[in-house]
Order: C-alpha cells, then structure tokens, then sequence
C-alpha cells in the first residue's frame, strides 16, 4: 500500500545516519504524516536506505556548492555524522559553518555522546555538569557540538547513552561470551561487575527522540538534553547479561550477592578502567519533561538478544 505524504509542517534533512540509528530514524520518518525527508550521504548507500522511504542525496562533504544544493528547502537538519579521533569530523563541520547558515535551516538536532563525560566524577550527572572530555574522539565530540550550535539559530545537543540494537555493536562482544565461554567465567563476571551501571539506550528511544525534537514547536531554544535509559534500575551488567543468558539458553550458577562496589572500583582500577563510573547516574528529569523517556527498555533489549541469539544460530557460529 502507497501513502501520499504531508506536504505541511517541517522539512527534515539528515546529515550522515548511514547505520543502525539511520536506519531506525528513516523508519520513523517515512510516516505519512510527515512531509518527504532527505537523507544526505557522503559515502557508500546501504541496501536499506536505497528501499527505504526517504529521499536520499549523495553530496560531497567537502564541496560547499553540493552541499548547499543538498541542504536548501529544509527547515530542520539532524546530524549522524559521528567522529572518529582523527580530525576530519571537526575540520568538516567547520567548513560547512557558512554553508549551514546559507542554506536557512532554522534548527539542528545533533547526536552527541555522554562520552563527553568520560572525566568527571560526580555520581550525579545532568544537563547543568559540565563535561570532562579525555580522548580525542571525546574532545572532538566536544568540538561539533560547539561548531553546531553557532551554526543555527536552535541547536538542541542531544547526549546518548550506548546505544543498543538491530545492526548495533554494543553488547555484540556480550552476545558471543554468553553463547561461548563456560559457565563459571560468565557466572563470576556476574559476580564481578554485575553491579556496573551500562547506562544503555535503545536505538528506538534514541530515533524517536529525533523525531519529536525535529517535528515539535513547542521545544524550543537551543539546549542540551541527555538521552539514556539510564533511569530504569535494570540498566546494569547483571541483568542484562541474566536476558542474554536466557535468550541465549544458557544456565549458570550465581554466586549469591554481586560483588561490593569498592571491590569493583579496586578492579576497574586494575584494568585501566574509571573506577568511578561504577556510581554515575545520568538524569532523565529534563527528557522526561520533554516527552522523551521511554518504559521499554526490558522489552527492547529482550528483543535485540533474541535478535543477536537467531542471528547465531541462523551462522552456526
């Protein structure tokens, strides 16, 4: 069955967003109710996104005259592209500046990491915390962030936790210890680490806060905001790898309590890790007020080890 789009409300463009956000993104905006959106690519086209319902551009980063081409008759840009440590998403975010102000897109929505986070050691961490970059790849989320906001009239950052599902590789690694290692080292990891927080996001919550953000006037002001499931007490290392076993069909003993938080700050420490992340929180007040809070969390990660559990199988491996 076709539809025919809406014609009225905001024109979204998306910078980048050739993977698994991109893919659940594109999705969501082939709603009917949406006008026709753009996908902008600046490098090989998935098969998903040639059969999905979404115009899709090919431009060259580097060019300003394609880019502006690309760019124009759109009233709000989200932004995929992500770094990689190496200096070419700054350097291309800066030489675009000029170009994302010709082209008279009013807002931006720009995905950006609570890896920004990495060094600051308050347990408690909300919009107001100001970040502690360590890596390059952190300092240059850092820099685009920046960038963006002086690019546009609105720019609204959003923070995302690790971002998992369909197409992801967050909790791949996870997915292949509990189909492989023995009983008793996935049982004393449990035991371990079963305390750590993940600070995890679906990929659906984080898609349908790009939606909103991008359709809704009545969020207004450039901002940022964080994005995690953080506030679901589930999200930590022992139940996720308890709905990974189970999805997984595996059994293993569990050695009582997990293990007190000074002992797992002591072995963090030992392996090079920031032991005081253990405690941190991530708040969910200001997402909450902005509607953006999903109660799905258990319900999505069962269906993505179900997912990773299939896959597996389907491979023999």
């Amino acid at each position: 069955m076709t539809y025919k789009q809406c014609d009225t409300g905001p024109r979204v463009v998306v910078l980048g967003g050739t993977g698994f956000v991109g893919e659940a993104l594109a999705r969501l905006l082939a709603n009917p109710a949406f006008p026709p959106s753009r996908f902008i690519v600046h490098r090989s086209e998935p098969e998903w996104l040639n059969q999905a319902s979404v115009h899709v551009k090919k431009a060259d980063l580097e060019d300003s005259a394609e880019m502006l081409a690309a760019l124009s008759g759109y009233d709000v840009m989200i932004n995929l592209l992500r770094p990689d440590g190496t200096g070419w998403y700054p350097t291309v975010l800066r030489s675009l500046q000029s170009t994302f102000r010709e082209a008279g897109i009013s807002r931006c929505i720009h995905a950006s990491s609570i890896d920004v986070y990495a060094g600051v050691r308050d347990r408690q961490i909300d919009e107001a915390t100001l970040p502690c970059a360590l890596s390059p790849y952190e300092q240059e989320h850092l820099i685009g962030e920046a960038i963006l906001t002086g690019s546009f009239a609105e720019t609204i950052v959003l923070r995302l936790g690790a971002i998992f599902g369909c197409g992801g590789r967050n909790l791949v690694t996870l997915a292949e210890e509990i189909k492989q290692a023995p009983s008793w080292k996935i049982a004393l990891r449990r035991a371990l680490y079963g305390e750590r927080r993940m600070h995890l996001v679906s990929v659906e919550t984080v898609a349908q806060a790009l939606v909103k953000l991008a359709f809704d006037r009545k969020i207004h002001g450039s901002q940022i905001v964080l994005v995690t499931d953080d506030s679901d007490p589930n999200n930590n290392f022992a139940f996720v790898q308890d709905r990974f076993a189970l999805a997984f069909g595996r059994e293993f003993p569990k050695f009582g309590q997990t293990s007190p938080r000074f002992f797992l700050r002591f072995l963090l420490r030992l392996r090079g890790l920031p032991a005081h992340a253990i405690d941190r929180r991530f708040s969910a007040n200001r997402a909450t007020e902005l509607g953006l809070v999903s109660g799905a969390f258990t319900s999505r990660l069962d269906n993505y080890a179900s997912d990773l559990a299939r896959v597996t199988r389907k491979s023999g491996a």
